[in-house]
């Protein structure tokens, strides 16, 4: 069967007594190894317990695709479940997990952890029809799970947290739940139960703060979007940011979306033309981007390139207030995108 995304919390609590495998695939591997911990407690107290729970990997079942099935076969001494926990690429797992699902499983229970798999893969759609067993897939969290892992830790934890402090952490996390729990949880212990956080402990917290603001400042321009420029714009001025620094974040924003713009000229989609492009664009930048190259591709990308060069050069000519300067170049490109649309 295939686990809907709506329901897999269900499942992860309480699996249909039918289901004896379970594979967890996708592309974010911190959220498989979760769940995969999650499904774990259901069937072994101590997964680490070898006298109930085997571990394999793929390289072991390229040679003995058997071993799923035998290990799952094997007699447990202080449980009444044999756990088997799987990992390794799809296609080293396909002949292994085909002879697992045939085997009699009614006394045992596995889950695979698939890497390098696609929701198309052989092995998923052998997990997606059988009759005992389950696909879940493990993709990167949207800002709603985010939003909901950080309101159950901070409740259990009887944190208050500010709103916007909560939408900051939904900017910046996200890619992997591993490390997006581990960010949380950090921020829990920093905060101590009974406590409360504001946007400022949340972003220094965090790190990396001054490139993260920079980053926002000039999607907020590319995008038109006036009210957020002013406030991360606001924002910056607050944390004493130069305006030099502003100004060259924003040209190296600009001249990766005219290096994309380039790329699609040759062909290239425009979703391809941003993942390709280096430094990785922060996974929460790249949908907004793609719609941004389209509106600044052709001349206009040099033609904003020139604005911020021209402000930095006014800047450094002396005798004018820099944030200002600063300020109204930013917002000009933020009107020029909104007639670019």
């Amino acid at each position: 069967m295939k686990v809907p995304p709506r329901q897999i919390s269900t499942f992860l609590r309480r699996p249909p007594v039918g289901i004896r495998a379970a594979l967890l695939h996708g592309t974010d591997a911190g959220l498989i190894a979760e769940r995969s911990q999650t499904l774990a407690l259901l069937y072994a107290a101590d997964p680490d317990d070898i006298f109930s729970v085997t571990r394999l990997d793929g390289d072991q079942l390229v040679g003995e695709p058997c071993l799923i099935a035998d290990a799952a076969a094997s007699i447990t001494i202080f449980s009444d479940v044999r756990l088997v926990i799987v990992k390794g690429r799809g296609s080293d797992l396909l002949e292994a997990c085909k002879l697992a699902l045939a085997s009699d499983l009614s006394t045992s229970f596995v889950v695979v952890e698939a890497n390098d798999t696609t929701a198309r893969h052989a092995v998923v759609k052998l997990f997606e029809g059988a009759d005992n067993a389950a696909a879940i897939g493990c993709y990167e969290d949207n800002d709603t799970d985010i939003t909901t892992l950080v309101q159950q830790i901070m409740a259990r934890d009887q944190i208050t947290i500010a709103e916007d402090a909560i939408r900051l952490i939904t900017s910046r996390l996200g890619s992997n739940r591993m490390v997006s729990r581990m960010e949380i949880e950090k921020l829990s212990l920093f905060a101590g139960k009974g406590g409360s956080l504001s946007i400022d402990e949340v972003s220094v917290a965090l790190g990396d703060s001054a490139s993260l603001t920079i980053n926002d400042i000039a999607s907020a321009a590319a995008d038109g979007d006036s009210g957020v420029l002013k406030h991360t714009l606001a924002k910056a001025w607050h944390e004493d940011m130069s305006a030099i620094m502003v100004l060259r974040g924003c040209q190296n924003y600009f001249q990766q979306i005219k290096i994309a713009a380039l790329a699609m000229a040759n062909g290239a989609t425009a979703a391809a033309a941003i993942r390709n492009l280096r430094p990785p664009v922060h996974f929460k930048l790249q949908h907004k981007m793609t719609l941004q190259v389209k509106s600044w591709r052709d001349t206009y990308g040099s033609e904003a390139l020139n604005r911020l060069q021209d402000a930095e050069i006014t800047i450094k000519s002396g005798g004018l207030d820099e944030r200002v300067i600063c300020s109204q170049c930013l917002l000009g490109l933020s009107l020029r995108a909104k007639s670019l649309r």
